[in-house]
């Protein structure tokens, strides 16, 4: 505890020195919502036990003691604290291996992360000319793991449109790769949390920083390869950051789970039919985002109902 304690000083002196602080999560930082990682052995410490991958190698059939769908899952104590990092101006960008969507509803902004793998919650629209972007309350995957298309069509032009996963083999979006590499390059501090680091390109980009002599710190429960290249500290991610945020001396907002929606009226173009109301939910930078499957409008003075 007093070594931990002194790494996690330490790393709040890096934190308040810092002019572009960046962190980078992987599947550990999740594991605490009850979403299972993919690497960790059959002696883990963590509740979701041992990561897909070696349940898979083990054939371990085994019920974990907490296991939660991503779209039930509560973001955790440090997917908050990355939110208030944010807001407070010193967390400058977020680069995300996890396709989970919880850093988007915990509220983190969507201008400054990078989602390298995707979202399992996002689809988007392939045409050139239109690239429009749907967030969803259900798994926009359907299975077509090669060509990605959903049962969904844009509603701007009508094109099929495609899940955001990343699959391996594949290519990284653009923007998404352009942007984390850039703020690698740009890092004073880089905070990697629950990575084992290992994934190619991702991995490259928290060395950036170490190029430039940024300070790397790693919290993970494994071995990483860049171990040597920035401090690790062996500790459950939650323990860390809770102690980081009181060490700073600032309090991590509880989650609450906010939606926003967008209620726009126009006349109709043909004479007599009066006005048109449109009700729909959005996400931060205004994109359509799927919260209702019907809206009910009821007028006070008549008491008249439409849906």
């Amino acid at each position: 505890p007093e070594e931990l304690d002194k790494k996690i000083e330490y790393l709040a002196k890096l934190v308040k020195n810092s002019k572009h602080m960046i962190a980078f999560t992987g599947a550990g930082l999740s594991t605490s919502a009850g979403v299972p990682d993919y690497r960790s052995g059959t002696n883990t410490v963590l509740p979701t036990g041992p990561g897909g991958w070696e349940r898979q190698a083990q054939k371990d059939y085994s019920k974990p003691k907490l296991r939660v769908d991503t779209l039930n899952a509560i973001p955790t104590k440090s997917h908050m604290a990355l939110v208030k990092l944010a807001e407070e101006g010193i967390l400058k960008f977020l680069i995300s291996q996890n396709t989970d969507g919880l850093h988007k509803r915990s509220g983190f902004p969507s201008h400054k992360i990078a989602e390298l793998h995707g979202n399992s919650n996002l689809e988007k629209c392939w045409n050139q000319k239109c690239k429009r972007e749907f967030f969803r309350d259900f798994h926009t995957c359907e299975g077509f793991f090669k060509d990605h298309h959903t049962s969904r069509k844009c509603e701007s032009c009508g094109d099929v449109l495609h899940d955001s996963i990343i699959n391996f083999g594949e290519n990284l979006p653009q923007k998404e790769l352009n942007d984390g590499f850039n703020n690698g390059k740009k890092a004073d501090l880089v905070l990697c949390l629950g990575s084992s680091l290992k994934v190619t390109p991702a991995a490259q980009m928290p060395l950036e920083a170490v190029k430039n002599g940024g300070k790397m710190v790693i919290v993970n429960l494994q071995r990483t390869p860049l171990d040597e290249k920035g401090l690790r500290i062996n500790a459950l991610i939650d323990d860390v950051m809770v102690k980081l945020m009181e060490k700073l001396k600032m309090e991590i907002p509880r989650f609450s789970l906010r939606k926003r929606l967008t209620i726009t009226k126009q006349k109709e173009e043909k004479k007599g039919e009066g006005e048109k109301v449109e009700v729909r939910g959005v996400d931060d930078e205004g994109r359509p985002f799927t919260l209702f499957r019907e809206v009910t409008l009821e007028f006070l003075e008549s008491g008249e109902k439409y849906s």
